[in-house]
C-alpha cells in the first residue's frame, strides 16, 4: 500500500507532526506522531501545484497537511482522476520547453490582438457613435484647433467662395457628402494641409489652396479627406491609441467614454500618424471620385508630388515614412508608393 509522507498541523497549535498518508477506499488515513485520523476524500481541499512549493491538503476540521513527496500524492489520488488538470498544469510549468512555447504563443496572441483586434474594436466603436455625439466631437475639436494652431483664413473672399462652390458640386458624388462641411483656415504650423474631423468637418488651409494649380487638384485632395470622414479614420485613430477608453466603450457601450476623448482629440490629430491602411482607403476614395468625374489620376499624383516637395522644403529634409499631421505629408505613407498606387502601377 502506497504511503505519502507529510507534516500535519491540527489547526489549533503550531506544532508540526510527521505523518504518513494512506488512501483507504474513499478515505484518506493520516497516521503517525500521535495522529490517527480518517478524512473522506470529498471533503479534502488540495492546493494546486506551484513550482517546487510544497502542496497542502486542508481538512474539514481546520487541520492542514503539507505534502513532502508531491509526485507521490498525485499518484495516490490518480485512481479517481482527482486533480488531473492541476497535475497536467504542474508538469507543463516544470518543462522549460513548454514554458518557452507558452511564452511565444502568448506574445503571438498579444501581437495579433494589437495588430488586428484593437483596430477591429476601434472600427466597431467608431461606426457605432451616434451622429449627435460625433457632431459634438467634431465641433469641439475644431474649436480647440482654432485655439492651438489655426486662425481665420486669409484667402480673398472670392477664392473661398469659388472653392466652396467646387466642394458643393462635389458633395452629391461623395458617399454621405451632403452632410459634410468645408472649413477654411490659415496656419503657419500646418502649412499646405487638409484634414478631416469627426462629423464630416473637412478643414483646408490657405497653403493648400495656394499650392494647387487647378480646381481638379483641390477636388482630389478634398475627395481624399472625404474618404477619411466616410471611414471614421480620425475617431478610429484616436480610439486605437486610447487603450482603456476603447475597451470600455466596446464592452459597455458607454458613450461618455467617447465624449471624454474630445479633450485629447485635437492633440492626437496634430500628432497623428495614420496607418497605411487608412491612407490607402482615403486614396482609393479619391481615385474613385476622380474616375466618376473623368479626372485623370495623374492630377492627384502631381498634387501628391508637389505636396511632398513642399513638405521637404518646409522641413529641410528628405521624405520620411510617417510623422505628424502638422505637415500634410508627414502623416502619410511614403509618397512615391502612394503615387504608384494612384497611377495603378
Amino acid at each position: 500500500m502506497r504511503q505519502v509522507r507529510g507534516y500535519y498541523f491540527d489547526g489549533r497549535s503550531s506544532v508540526r507532526r510527521t505523518v504518513f498518508l494512506v488512501r483507504e477506499g474513499e478515505e484518506l488515513h493520516l497516521q503517525g506522531d500521535g495522529v490517527d485520523r480518517h478524512y473522506p476524500l470529498t471533503g479534502i481541499s488540495i492546493a494546486p501545484p506551484v513550482g517546487k512549493v510544497r502542496r497542502s491538503l486542508r481538512f474539514p476540521d481546520g487541520a492542514l497537511c503539507e505534502v513532502i513527496s508531491d509526485a507521490s500524492i498525485d499518484e495516490l489520488l490518480e485512481r479517481e482522476g482527482i486533480g488531473s488538470f492541476q497535475r497536467l498544469l504542474h508538469r507543463w510549468e516544470r518543462n522549460l520547453f513548454l514554458v518557452v512555447l507558452s511564452l511565444l504563443v502568448t506574445v503571438a496572441v498579444l501581437a495579433g490582438f494589437i495588430k488586428y483586434g484593437i483596430p477591429s474594436l476601434a472600427k466597431h466603436v467608431a461606426l457605432s457613435v451616434p451622429p449627435a455625439t460625433e457632431r459634438t466631437l467634431g465641433n469641439e475639436t475644431l474649436a480647440m484647433l482654432d485655439k492651438l494652431v489655426m486662425k481665420p483664413s486669409e484667402l480673398p473672399a472670392d477664392r473661398r467662395q469659388a472653392v466652396g462652390a467646387l466642394f458643393r458640386r462635389m458633395q452629391p458624388d461623395l458617399p454621405g457628402g451632403r452632410e459634410y462641411l468645408l472649413e477654411f483656415r490659415a496656419s503657419d504650423r500646418l502649412g499646405a494641409n487638409a484634414f478631416a474631423l469627426p462629423s464630416g468637418i473637412i478643414v483646408i488651409t490657405d497653403g493648400m489652396v495656394r499650392l494647387a494649380r487647378s480646381d481638379d487638384e483641390i477636388a482630389a485632395v478634398l475627395a481624399h479627406e472625404a474618404g477619411h470622414v466616410r471611414y471614421r479614420h480620425a475617431l478610429r485613430h484616436v480610439l486605437q491609441n486610447s487603450g482603456t477608453g476603447l475597451l470600455i466603450a466596446a464592452i459597455t457601450g458607454d458613450i461618455l467614454s467617447i465624449t471624454s476623448l474630445s479633450a485629447t482629440l485635437p492633440t492626437a490629430l496634430i500628432d497623428a500618424k495614420y496607418s497605411r491602411d487608412f491612407e490607402r482607403e482615403a486614396d482609393d476614395a479619391a481615385v474613385a471620385f476622380m474616375k466618376l468625374r473623368n479626372i485623370r489620376p495623374k492630377v492627384y499624383a502631381d498634387m501628391l508630388a508637389r505636396l511632398q516637395a513642399e513638405h521637404d522644403r518646409r522641413n529641410g529634409g528628405k521624405e520620411k515614412d510617417g510623422g505628424r499631421l502638422n505637415d500634410y505629408f508627414s502623416s502619410h505613407p511614403v509618397t512615391a508608393e502612394r503615387i504608384r498606387r494612384v497611377m495603378g502601377e
